[in-house]
């Protein structure tokens, strides 16, 4: 009688744990359907450039990884001699970060310096000049041509002037700013272009900087060739403010919203005459240090929606939009209805692959924006961590916070 209650009470329990045992089961297989994202395609890290890094004086191996951690990937910096800047190569390589650099004998000799560094592994590119006028293009031209003798798999890199006027253009020896940006291309052999403005001022955006973006961009796409854009990680004067999360994000959304395939920060170590930096004088970091390692890591999360992509349109929403651009009159087919309200918003389309994504950028650098949108059913949200989740899981109506971005993607019509 014990032996036969035993046994049926052991029957009983290990008939309760299969219903448990399939109860847990089911439970996972039904969560996992119902929670279950995507993610965005794996791609390469959009390249983020520090424009005077780290100095010949403080190179380092704490210096370098300091730097990587603010998720900075491509150092800038000129050195003194040629085994100096082996030195810093040899400690990017260490850091895993790649280098935009120079030293007098890249000038001096530049088919040997070239032949010199070629095969190091943290190399990326030879910093020639900063912002020269169109007579500096043939000299330009020659030296890049020297160094592309020896290597031609490595760019040299040439930034130019900021686009403040889009046809006054006496001073830079062109006739339009288009003009400078394509005879500089076509005689400076050129991989990436790169140009510099810095927006965010004390009472405002400056009024020409999408202008300059449409020109940049415009021109940029019609060569071939990719470009890089700043964002401001200093403030030199009383006109300029301290970066601030807001300012960070538009200028770098707004830059990789028009077909930035780079980005860049100046300046990274404080000098004598700026009034901040990431890190300042005393060689301690600041408070914008923090502000843009958050920009930087949000930014990569996001990485394959820019890199490799291809810009469609970019349009602009508002009752005023700003100086040169195009006011956004059409929408995708797998966009039914799309309204912003405020300032208005920076609209891109980006194609990139089996994907396309529709990017909304709020120009407004003190106040949310509300945005209204709704889809079809093949319409996605892309969220801040690269997960990706059917828009009508989300309300119509959301707000987008001063300066930030919000991405949706929808299959790319073959």
């Amino acid at each position: 009688m014990l032996y036969f209650e035993t046994s049926g009470y052991s029957d009983y329990k290990d008939c309760r744990m299969r219903h448990i045992s399939l109860l847990i089961i089911f439970t996972l297989i039904f969560s996992t359907g119902i929670y279950a994202q995507d993610k965005l395609p794996f791609t390469k890290p959009v390249p983020i450039m520090a424009w005077a890094g780290i100095p010949d004086s403080e190179t380092n191996s704490e210096r370098f990884t300091e730097l990587k951690e603010m998720g900075i990937n491509v150092n800038l910096s000129n050195y003194p001699n040629a085994n100096a800047m082996q030195r810093a190569l040899d400690l990017a390589q260490e850091a895993g970060l790649t280098m935009v650099t120079s030293c007098p004998e890249l000038k001096s000799d530049p088919e040997n310096t070239a032949r010199r560094f070629m095969n190091h592994p943290a190399l990326a590119g030879y910093f020639l000049r900063d912002e020269p006028v169109r007579k500096d293009f043939a000299e330009l031209g020659e030296w890049a041509k020297r160094i592309e003798s020896a290597d031609n798999k490595h760019f040299c890199f040439v930034n130019l002037i900021a686009s403040i006027n889009t046809t006054k253009t006496e001073a830079l020896g062109t006739s339009s700013y288009a003009e400078y940006v394509n005879s500089f291309a076509t005689i400076v052999p050129s991989k990436v272009l790169s140009f510099d403005f810095y927006p965010v001022l004390t009472d405002g955006i400056h009024e020409s900087w999408y202008n300059g973006l449409e020109v940049f961009s415009s021109e940029a796409t019609k060569l071939g060739k990719p470009f890089w854009a700043f964002g401001l990680s200093s403030s030199y004067n009383d006109l300029h403010p301290v970066p601030t999360i807001p300012a960070l994000r538009l200028q770098l959304y707004s830059n990789l919203a028009y077909g930035a395939q780079g980005l860049e920060f100046w300046a990274y170590w404080m000098s004598q005459g700026l009034r901040c930096a990431p890190i300042g004088l005393d060689g301690k970091r600041t408070v914008v240090y923090d502000r843009i390692k958050n920009i930087t890591n949000e930014i990569q999360k996001v990485a394959g929606v820019f890199v490799g992509s291809k810009l469609i349109s970019v349009k602009h929403t508002g009752v005023v939009i700003p100086k040169g651009t195009s006011q956004l009159t059409t929408l995708p087919s797998a966009i039914k209805v799309f309204e912003t309200e405020g300032n208005g918003a920076l609209v891109s389309i980006l194609e990139n692959g089996p994907n396309t994504f529709f990017v909304v950028v709020n120009r407004d650098l003190s106040k949310n924006m509300t945005l209204t949108i709704l889809g079809d059913e093949t319409l996605k949200k892309v969220q801040k961590d690269g997960t990706i989740i059917k828009a009508s899981r989300y309300s119509n109506t959301s707000e987008i916070e001063p300066g930030d971005a919000a991405v949706y993607m929808y299959p790319t019509k073959k």
